[in-house]
């Protein structure tokens, strides 16, 4: 299980590095995909508020906030931290 997490890391740094390198642009479109699709999964699934009670526009801020902090820390750091 470690080493297929180190060899995704390293091909995902590796082709995020090769696409850079071709056009900077493609590289945000793909970030803001997997992200738009992380977001509309949780929130399809009824999972979007995270496990801190807060109500309202305060508590959906902090879950964008929270899971796009784990979903950007779990992708690149082959950490299995998705929620």
């Amino acid at each position: 299980m470690m080493a297929t997490s180190t060899l995704h890391n390293i091909s995902r740094s590796m082709g995020c590095a090769m696409m850079m390198t071709g056009d900077k642009t493609s590289i945000v479109w793909l970030i803001v995909g997997e992200l738009t699709v992380h977001f509309f999964v949780k929130i399809v699934r009824g999972d979007f508020l995270f496990f801190v009670p807060i109500e309202g526009l305060l508590g959906y801020m902090a879950s964008f906030l929270w899971h796009l902090t784990t979903k950007i820390i779990g992708d690149f750091r082959s950490v299995s931290s998705h929620t």
